[in-house]
């Protein structure tokens, strides 16, 4: 399965820039507004972003995805969660690099002010699903100030002429152009997320509402974006906008009290098709989904006999990319990755269609069993095209064929031993063999003096004796 952040790595580099002015009052409406749509993790991200162009730089020094992984105390795939929630919900523009090696440039974006967002219909209805509809209100009013009565007051305020005087000479001096490649920093207007009206039919509307002999010209754009929130948050149809719409129009002019409108729609979504909906992150149901199918993988395949070492490697070879799998194992080795290495792993993955799980095995059982300090491409690509023709697709039957290619390898070794051996069967074949003297074999016992027989005894005195006298004769 390919998840959307496999192609995120702790070792890409990211540049965060600033290029709109965000607030202290901004900050506050992403704490207290924002947050709870969002949750906490996409939160930090982008107040870590922001501090990373405080103190007058509006462009970061270049970082490692490592760095914000530490800092926030997160994984890659809650990393990438946080993300696409900021580009989602208008807070973060994000860019990459299209040539050479990966870099990202992180863009905050400032948020609604307070007004634009609970003017909002779908970030208003979003918070208030979350906190509920008092804490809503009491938000609301956090935002707000009292109006003062001025009928009472003057304005005395002075105008720039009253307070500065130029000269004439001050008109005449020109405006000196920016140095090209740079921009002024501006405020800009926060975004709220646009719906699709692809799944809503705005024509049937009409022809239900036709009937009714309801004012068409009472569908504003500002009606039209309401009926697709209320679409999308609560599965209201054509039909049932209808009856909500007819409910809410004034029987004199015809127009739509957009206030009416949504009261109906939330007094009755408990008993709409989507009651009460939270915002549903496709990212988190993604690593749910991959949670599961790694718990039923993992049953799997200790069904299958596997061991537990075995299923690890499995299912980490199924988490990574080719890239990211060999660079983990260079790096345990102390070495780095060539670009032969990074040329074969791509011709491996092209030209012999291996699935990357498969791939990662074969990268492990060349650098980790065979303790080959780089990949041999003769035998990698021997390997890869046995495999191929056997039609191994799943890391654990590559298991099974390195069990396969190592015993055969053992099966050889024995049946040279035995052709060895046979050959020189019947032959005698001298080897030279040392023995122990009797004094240093562990077996061996006293020793037992025997005299020898009466008669041979005295044969030997007798030549003893003249030995000893030739001797003497000899001195003499």
């Amino acid at each position: 399965m390919t998840y959307p952040w496999k192609e995120l790595s702790p070792k890409d580099s990211l540049t965060v820039r600033q290029t709109a002015v965000i607030s202290d009052c901004d900050k506050q409406v992403v704490t207290l507004l924002y947050q709870p749509i969002i949750g906490p993790h996409a939160y930090s991200l982008y107040m870590l972003l922001l501090a990373e162009v405080t103190g007058g730089l509006y462009k970061s020094e270049d970082r490692l995805h490592a760095d914000l992984l530490s800092t926030l105390g997160l994984g890659i795939p809650e990393l990438y969660q946080a993300r696409v929630r900021l580009e989602a919900i208008g807070l973060l523009n994000t860019y990459l690099k299209k040539e050479g090696d990966k870099h990202y440039l992180y863009e905050p974006c400032p948020p609604l002010t307070s007004k634009q967002f609970f003017e909002d219909d779908l970030m208003r209805l979003l918070l208030m699903e979350y906190v509920g509809e008092n804490k809503l209100r009491l938000l609301q009013e956090k935002f707000t100030y009292p109006l003062v009565d001025q009928a009472h007051f003057q304005k005395i305020t002075k105008s720039f002429l009253e307070v500065y005087d130029l000269s004439s000479q001050a008109y005449s001096n020109k405006a000196q152009a920016l140095p090209q490649g740079q921009a002024y920093l501006q405020a800009k207007n926060g975004q709220s997320p646009k719906l699709s009206t692809a799944t809503f039919d705005f024509q049937l509307l009409k022809q239900f509402l036709q009937k009714e002999f309801f004012n068409q010209d009472a569908l504003t754009d500002e009606v039209q974006s309401a009926i697709v929130v209320y679409h999308h948050m609560y599965g209201l149809d054509e039909m049932a906008m209808a009856n909500y719409l007819l409910r809410a129009a004034n029987l004199e002019t015809g127009h739509i009290n957009l206030r009416e409108l949504e009261k109906s729609v939330l007094d009755e979504r408990d008993q709409l098709v989507y009651p009460a909906m939270p915002l549903q992150d496709k990212v988190m149901s993604t690593i749910e989904k991959q949670s599961q199918k790694a718990d039923d993988r993992q049953k799997e395949l200790t069904q299958a006999g596997y061991t537990p070492a075995e299923i690890a490697l499995v299912l980490q070879s199924e988490r990574m990319t080719p890239m990211a799998f060999i660079s983990g194992i260079k790096k345990q080795k102390n070495g780095t990755v060539t670009s032969a290495e990074k040329k074969l792993v791509s011709v491996l993955l092209a030209d012999h269609k291996l699935e990357p799980a498969v791939l990662n095995m074969l990268i492990y059982y060349s650098l980790v069993i065979q303790k080959h300090p780089t990949l041999v491409k003769n035998i990698v690509e021997a390997i890869a095209n046995d495999w191929t023709q056997s039609n191994v697709t799943r890391p654990e039957q590559a298991i099974e064929k390195t069990k396969q290619f190592v015993g055969q390898k053992k099966a050889a070794a024995e049946k040279r031993e035995e052709n060895r051996s046979a050959r020189y069967y019947g032959k005698n074949v001298v080897r030279k063999v040392e023995k122990l003297p009797d004094w240093a074999k562990d077996n061996q016992g006293p020793v037992t003096e025997e005299l020898l027989p009466e008669d041979v005894q005295k044969k030997f005195n007798e030549r003893l004796k003249k030995f000893r006298n030739s001797g003497k004769a000899g001195d003499s």
